[in-house]
Parts: C-alpha cells; structure tokens; sequence
C-alpha cells in the first residue's frame, strides 16, 4: 500500500480543522449577550495570545483558557503544529496562495521581524489594560470576518438566489428548489438576514489578508501573525526540529519557501 506523504496528511489536517471551524461557526448561537457563544469560541479557548493578553490585561484567567495550555504543550513539543496544520486562516491563506500568478518578488528577511514587534505590543497594552489582540489575533480575526461579512453575504446570496428561482419558476423548478431552501432555512441559514455596518470595511480587509497571498504567499504568516510570532518563541526549543545537512551553504531558499 502506498503510503500517504507528510504533505498530504498536512492537506488532511488543514481542511479538517478548516471544516470544524465553519462547523462549529454555524452552530454558534446568540445568546442576547455582548460575548461571542459556544462552540466557535473553543477556538479562541485554545488561542495562547488570547489567554496571555485577557490574564494580563484582567489579572484573571477564565477557566476555558486553560485550553491554551495544550497549544503550548504541543508547541514546545513539536514546533509550530498549530499554524501549519490547525489555522483555518492559514489554510485559506494556503488555498489562495496556490492559485497561478505571476512570479514572486524575494521579500527582505527584516519584513519577518515585524510581527515580532506586533506581539511584544500587543502584550505590553495589555499590561496597560489595553486589550488589542483581539484585533489582529488571526483566530478572532477570522470570526469577526465571518461573522459581520462573510456570512451575512452568504445568507444573502442563498436568499436571493433561492426566492428569484421561485419568482421565475423556469420549468418548474420551484418543486426541487424549495424544499432545499427549506432545509438551508433550517440548517445553514440564519433566521433573519444579518446586517453590520462595518461589514463592507472587515469583508475588504479580510479579502485584502487573503490576496497578499498573491503577492506573497501566506503574507499574513510570515509577517504579520501576532500567534505565529508567539508559537514560533515557545517552538523555539521545541523537542521536534529540523536539522540542517552538513551541506548546507546557508543560500536562504529555505526561509522563503518553506511553509
């Protein structure tokens, strides 16, 4: 039998976890309060710059951020697990990378420092009571993008879609076409269509993350990610590494093709 390559099991994890936060994001309920409901939450539950931020910030851990500790364990264990096989930003920020474009443009190394910087900064408004992770954190990021764009989009479009094919009614579509609507209704879709103000200014910044990947690809995650740069501090000792031949010239392709 032929055995499945390293890469390809990575591909597995990414669309897995892809799936489960789209998953978990649809069963997520609005409880009436100012605080994002289970199950898409456990995300962030497990998110260390979340945690690290909010104990700093409030000098109190819930106790759903304990979760944070298995990332860390698994990080400081086997590297940077999490943004390669686990992200569902850096998966999509994967797929659109891997559409054609034009050759890319050899970034300078000293760009990689920037989200260094990011995360020393977020962690130190924190000490201030400043919480901004939750704005450049790629999990929270991702939810909030989900939540206030993409999905009202979606919900729409289906919605559209679905009532001009029962206003039409070519060739009497409408007998398949409702009774799907109706499951939609009942499973996917919200119950009233959802509108947010900022929903133009996240969708654009959202897609703008996604297409740098045209430029570079996962742009977000070698310069940007407040999280990568903090998993890639804890994995710096981390038991599982990669080791370099003896002949190694040190020309860097490495650095800018591995993911």
């Amino acid at each position: 039998m032929r055995k499945i390559s390293v890469r390809k099991w990575r591909m597995i994890s990414q669309g897995f976890f892809l799936l489960l936060f789209i998953f978990l994001f649809i069963q997520t309920e609005s409880k009436g309060n100012d605080e994002l409901g289970y199950p898409v939450r456990l995300f962030l539950d497990f998110d260390p710059l979340v945690a690290l931020t909010t104990l700093l910030a409030s000098h109190a851990l819930p106790t759903a951020f304990l979760l944070s500790l298995i990332a860390i364990v698994l990080t400081i264990a086997l590297g940077r697990v999490f943004c390669g096989w686990a992200c569902p930003l850096g998966t999509m920020n994967n797929i659109v990378g891997s559409f054609p474009k034009h050759p890319q443009a050899v970034m300078p190394r000293t760009w990689r420092r920037f989200k260094y910087y990011l995360e020393i900064f977020l962690v130190v408004s924190s000490l201030f009571k400043l919480q901004l992770a939750g704005i450049m954190d790629p999990l929270a990021l991702t939810i909030r993008s989900f939540s206030v764009s993409i999905y009202p989009l979606c919900n729409y479009s289906v919605r559209a879609i679905f009532d001009a094919a029962y206003t039409a009614n070519p060739l009497g579509i409408s007998v398949i076409s409702e009774p799907v609507y109706d499951v939609l209704k009942k499973t996917l879709l919200s119950f009233t269509q959802p509108f947010y103000r900022q929903g133009l200014f996240v969708g654009l910044l959202f897609l703008l993350i996604l297409g740098l990947n045209l430029w570079e690809r996962r742009f977000w995650c070698k310069f940007i990610c407040p999280l990568g740069a903090l998993l890639g501090v804890l994995s710096r000792y981390s038991l599982l590494q990669r080791h370099l031949s003896e002949g190694c010239q040190s020309c860097g392709l490495c650095s800018n093709v591995c993911q």
